[in-house]
């Protein structure tokens, strides 16, 4: 029987000890064979994964995520395009085009489809020149280093619109992840990045039938992934040459509504960028949640009350409240979380109802996330004992009435004074008088 009871507990030992041991692992750092990955909240910004953030790398195609979030902010949809043969021949033979023609007139939507879904380099271009003050890509190339500085970029400088490596044209993990996040702001982008194949246009030069046989399907193999973890890939964007290797910017968000944007840069290959990138996005959703810290209405303690009628306590509540993305782990939470309470402590006599009793701020890894009110629940009466003694504090204190009783006795005290000076001089007198009669 000793034996069997002996044999349970180190069954349940094992299972604890097992359970645990998930949980650890649940919480782990990725080990990422990719040189440069870069996870965030696609709403905040707030970081939840880093590797060489800020570390310079030729962007490669990514780049044209400024390209069409600066083309977005200078014409319409509905504007017609035409291509010109630099736009066009000025492409590397090895670099990866649509097929448009010279003098082929297309739309900027047409175009930004293009440039997006299968990035098309002379799309690119045809749209830069489009575009451009001067007519000439070099000026929309200044109004894609404008748009960087604009959003604080500092380690990103563009020399050209789709990804041609160059020692000047470079950008980070960081700023690639500021520039999706901005262009994510804008439907028609967010609508195109999310998209698997391209919608091929009628122009003035063919039919949608006449592109001829070639890809229309996305560069962004990780839109056809799926997960337990995310029920959707939003987008964004692949890039590849010989520098820059494998990259990929990309998106997704879970059933709760949460949108993780990620970044890996450096892939050795196409399968392990997209595996990795898939990994990245799992253990953010894994280990992350949107979370209320605090509610308004709770409770927050009972206190004393200097001076209370009956030494009546006054209940404190939360009004407002805290949510912000945070880890799952509760280990995590009680180490990552500081929570700091202010109270205008001592607390006296009258209190009302409502009245603000101080503060409470929660911070996460250094930053504050929130702050709400600590607020009286209750009425609370002063003594009558209490209100006589600030009674006479009040009187004490009160400038204009010590003045005026001070004023009050030196009239007093020079009265007195007068009253002895006449009284000497009315004996004088009266001694005089006796004396004149003798």
């Amino acid at each position: 029987m000793c034996k069997l009871i002996h044999k349970i507990r180190l069954l349940v030992i094992f299972v604890i000890i097992f359970l645990l041991a998930g949980t650890a692992a649940y919480a782990e750092d990725l080990n990422l064979t990719s040189p440069i990955a870069f996870l965030t909240d696609m709403e905040t910004g707030q970081v939840l994964y880093e590797k060489q953030a800020d570390a310079r790398w030729a962007p490669a195609s990514t780049t044209k995520i400024m390209t069409a979030l600066v083309a977005l902010e200078h014409a319409e949809p509905s504007t017609e395009m035409k291509a010109s043969s630099n736009a066009i021949n000025s492409i590397p033979w090895d670099y990866g085009r649509a097929g448009i023609k010279t003098g082929e007139i297309l739309t900027f939507d047409d175009l930004l489809h293009f440039v997006l879904i299968i990035s098309a380099n002379e799309a690119a271009n045809v749209l830069a020149e489009n575009i451009s003050p001067s007519g000439n890509i070099s000026g929309f190339l200044d109004l894609m280093n404008q748009k960087a500085e604009q959003l604080g970029l500092h380690n990103t400088h563009f020399t050209n619109t789709y990804g041609l490596d160059d020692e000047n044209h470079y950008s980070t993990a960081r700023d690639l992840t500021i520039a999706a996040r901005e262009a994510m702001k804008i439907p028609l982008f967010r609508e195109i990045v999310g998209l698997k194949t391209v919608p091929l246009p009628d122009t003035n030069l063919r039919k949608s039938t006449g592109w001829g046989d070639w890809h229309i399907e996305s560069t962004n193999k990780l839109l056809d992934s799926t997960s337990e973890y995310y029920s959707k890939v939003t987008g964004i964007k692949t890039g590849y040459t010989g520098r820059a290797r494998r990259c990929l910017v990309f998106s997704a968000m879970n059933d709760e509504g949460l949108e993780l944007l990620g970044v890996i840069l450096g892939a050795e290959d196409y399968e392990p960028l997209f595996r990795e990138a898939q990994n990245l996005l799992e253990y953010g959703f894994k280990n992350y949640r949107v979370q209320t810290i605090v509610s308004s209405g709770e409770h927050s303690g009972r206190y004393e009350v200097m001076d209370s009628v009956d030494n009546i306590p006054v209940e404190l509540q939360t009004l407002g409240s805290v949510t912000h993305l945070l880890p799952v782990s509760p280990e995590k939470l009680k180490t990552d979380v500081i929570v700091n309470e202010t109270l205008n402590t001592p607390f006296a006599a009258p209190i009302e109802k409502g009245q603000v009793m101080g503060y409470k701020t929660w911070i996460y890894k250094g930053e504050e996330i929130g702050t709400i009110q600590l607020v009286a629940m209750n009425d609370i009466e002063k003594t009558l004992q209490a209100k006589i003694r600030d009674r006479i504090q009040e009187l004490i204190e009160n400038n204009t009435l010590r003045n005026l009783l001070i004023l009050i006795v030196a009239l007093i005290l020079l009265l007195m004074i007068l009253r002895i000076i006449l009284r000497n001089i009315s004996r004088r007198r009266n001694s005089h008088r006796r004396n004149y009669r003798l």
